[in-house]
C-alpha cells in the first residue's frame, strides 16, 4: 500500500491512512470505529461511503448528529426504507412524503391505525438490520424514466424532463428503484434509531438532527401542523403540488396568474388576522416572530395596511433595532459572537422604550446600523395613542423574556415562517431552511453588503439558535402565518445563482452553494419581475 489520504472524524484530525485501490470509504469509517457515519467530506465535496478515497485527500467522516449534511445523507436512505417497507406491507397504496415538521418528516400512506405503524416499524426495523445496499447506477434519461413509470414514480419520471444532463443517477434498493436528489448511505444498517409515530392522519419519520440536541424536538405541534395541512390543500387546489407544476406553468404562460393567487392568498390571510386583532379593544402589542428570513419586516408592514384599513392606528416596531453593538455582543461557546440570543437584544431599553409609549410617554426609538455593527447616534422620538397597537417583529417575539413587563392580555403573538409543501416529487420534500437560506443570502448581499460566503459563514450557528430560541415557542403563537410562495424560486434563482457558481472546491462552503445550485437546477428561471408587487414580502429580499 503507497496511496494515503488523510482522515478525520470527532476531535481526531488529518490521521494518515493508507490504502489500497480496493478500499471504499465505508472500510476506512469502519476501521476508524465510525460504524454511524453516513457520508464524508472529500475534496470539497459530500460523497458517498460507497466512493473510493482519493489520494491524499482530506476525508472528514460525517454523522448526522453532527452535520447538517449527514443528517440529511440519513433522511434520504430512511426515506428510501419507508418507501421499500410501504411497498411490500401496502402494495395497494401510494407512499408520499409530504412536508417538514420539527422532529421529522409528516408522511401519509391512506388510511392507518397504529397496527400499521407498528408493521411498518417492524419491517424497516428489519431492513436496516438486514443492511442491504443502497446500489447505485448511472442511466440514461430515457431508459430512467422508462423505470420509473414501469414503478408509477410519476413525478420523478416528469421532472427528468427539465433535467440538464443526459444521464440520471438511480438507485436500487431490494428490487425497487428509485432516486431521492443526492448522496444516499452506503447501506441501510447506518440507520439505526429511526422511528416512526402515528400523526394527525398520517404517520411522522424522525431523523436525526445537529441541531434538536439543543432542545428536546417538538413532536406536538398542533398549530404548526395545521398550517401545514392549509398550504397542502393550497398547492393541491392550485395544482402547484410538485416542481414540475411549477415548471409547466412557466411553460405555458400562466406563471403571471399564478403569481397572483399566491399574492392574493397571502393578502387574504394578512387580511383576517387584521380583523381578529381589530375585534380585541384591549390589544396593545402585536408580536410577529420568525426565524431568519422568513418576512418578518414585510409582513408587519401589510399588517399594518389592514389594521388601518379596519380602524386601527398602529406603529411598527423593529427589535432588530434593538440589537446591541457588536463589541457588547455575547460570546457563545465557540468563542464566536452569539446573534441568536435574545441576550444579543438590549431588552432592557426595549422594555422601557415599550413602556414608556403604552403610557402615552414619547420614547426615544433607535436604529441599527448592521453594516457598522452598533447603533446610529440619531434617535426617533416616538409617541402613540391610548388605543394605537404596536407592532413589534422580530426573532424573539414569543419570547416572554423580551417585554416581562407588559400584561399578556395586551399581546398577541403571531409567528411567521415560510412553511413550503412544495415537493422535488412524491418522496423529496424542499427543505424550508433553503428557501429561506437562499432569501437571506440574495437580501444579505444587497441590503448589508455581505457576500454569500459570509452568509454562509454564520448560517449553521442561526439554524441552532432558531431550535434553541425560536421554534420552542412557536405553539404558543395565537395565530401562524405561512410566508411561502410557491413560485419565489423561480425568482430567487435569478438572483442567486450566477453567486453560487463562484463557490469552488477549495472554499469552506462548498458543498452549501453546491447543494443550493442543485435545487435551482430543477427550476426554470423567470427573469420579468414585474408581475411580482411591490407588497410582496419576496420583495424584502429581491428589492423592488
Amino acid at each position: 500500500m503507497d496511496k494515503y489520504c488523510y482522515v478525520s472524524f470527532g476531535a481526531n484530525e488529518n490521521i494518515k491512512t493508507a490504502f489500497d485501490d480496493d478500499t471504499r470509504l465505508w472500510q476506512i469509517a469502519k476501521n476508524a470505529n465510525m460504524d454511524d457515519a453516513v457520508c464524508a467530506l472529500m475534496g470539497g465535496r459530500i460523497v458517498s461511503l460507497s466512493d473510493a478515497p482519493e489520494e491524499q485527500a482530506d476525508v472528514r467522516l460525517l454523522l448526522p448528529t453532527e452535520h447538517e449534511h449527514a443528517s440529511r445523507v440519513f433522511m434520504r436512505g430512511l426515506s428510501f426504507v419507508l418507501y421499500r417497507a410501504a411497498r411490500e406491507l401496502f402494495a395497494d397504496r401510494r407512499l408520499r412524503v409530504d412536508y417538514m415538521l420539527c422532529g421529522g418528516i409528516y408522511c401519509e400512506l391512506g388510511k392507518l391505525d397504529e397496527g400499521d405503524v407498528a408493521a411498518l416499524q417492524n419491517k424497516m426495523d428489519a431492513l436496516i438490520e438486514a443492511d442491504e445496499d443502497f446500489e447505485l447506477s448511472i442511466k440514461r434519461v430515457d431508459e430512467a424514466k422508462k423505470i420509473m413509470l414501469a414503478e408509477m414514480l410519476d413525478a420523478k419520471a416528469e421532472l427528468l424532463a427539465f433535467r440538464p444532463f443526459d444521464y440520471y443517477r438511480l438507485y436500487t434498493y431490494g428490487g425497487l428503484h428509485n432516486y431521492f436528489h443526492g448522496v444516499m448511505p452506503k447501506s441501510a444498517g447506518c440507520l439505526k434509531g429511526a422511528h416512526l409515530y402515528p400523526y394527525a392522519d398520517g404517520l411522522m419519520l424522525t431523523y436525526p438532527t445537529p441541531y434538536t440536541m439543543a432542545h428536546t424536538p417538538i413532536m406536538s405541534q398542533p398549530k404548526y401542523a395545521a398550517v401545514f395541512r392549509q398550504a397542502d390543500r393550497w398547492a393541491k387546489e392550485l395544482s402547484a403540488s410538485y416542481v414540475t407544476d411549477i415548471n409547466n406553468m412557466f411553460r405555458s404562460g400562466d406563471i403571471a396568474d399564478f403569481i397572483s393567487v399566491n399574492e392574493a392568498l397571502h393578502e387574504r390571510t394578512i387580511a383576517d388576522i387584521a380583523h381578529s386583532i381589530a375585534a380585541n379593544d384591549e390589544l396593545r402589542v402585536v408580536l410577529v416572530a420568525g426565524p431568519s428570513s422568513s418576512g418578518k419586516t414585510t409582513f408587519s408592514s401589510r399588517l399594518s395596511v389592514h389594521l388601518k384599513a379596519v380602524g386601527k392606528r398602529c406603529t411598527p416596531v423593529s427589535i432588530d433595532d434593538y440589537y446591541k453593538d457588536l463589541i457588547d455582543q455575547p460570546i457563545d461557546e465557540d468563542g464566536k459572537r452569539d446573534f441568536e440570543t435574545i441576550e444579543a437584544i438590549d431588552t432592557a431599553k426595549l422594555g422601557a422604550d415599550i413602556g414608556k409609549l403604552l403610557a402615552g410617554a414619547e420614547a426615544q426609538m433607535p436604529r441599527y446600523d448592521f453594516i457598522a455593527g452598533k447603533r446610529r447616534e440619531q434617535t426617533v422620538p416616538l409617541r402613540i395613542e391610548r388605543k394605537d397597537v404596536l407592532i413589534i417583529e422580530g426573532l424573539h417575539g414569543l419570547n416572554d423574556a423580551l417585554l416581562p413587563g407588559v400584561n399578556e392580555q395586551c399581546k398577541f403573538k403571531i409567528f411567521i415562517s415560510p412553511l413550503t409543501t412544495l415537493n422535488i416529487d412524491e418522496h423529496s420534500v424542499v427543505m424550508p431552511e433553503d428557501l429561506r437560506l437562499l432569501r437571506r443570502l440574495v437580501r444579505d448581499k444587497r441590503t448589508r453588503g455581505f457576500s454569500f460566503a459570509q452568509t454562509f459563514a454564520v448560517w449553521d450557528n442561526v439554524r441552532r439558535g432558531e431550535y434553541k430560541y425560536i421554534l420552542p415557542y412557536q405553539e404558543t403563537a395565537d395565530v401562524m402565518f405561512n410566508s411561502t410562495l410557491l413560485y419565489e424560486p423561480l425568482i430567487l434563482k435569478k438572483h442567486a445563482y450566477s453567486e453560487l457558481r463562484r463557490f469552488t472546491p477549495d472554499m469552506p462552503n462548498y458543498p452549501e452553494a453546491l447543494g443550493l445550485l442543485k435545487f435551482l437546477n430543477y427550476f426554470l428561471s423567470y427573469g420579468d419581475e414585474s408581475a411580482v408587487p411591490r407588497s410582496s414580502i419576496l420583495r424584502e429580499f429581491i428589492g423592488h
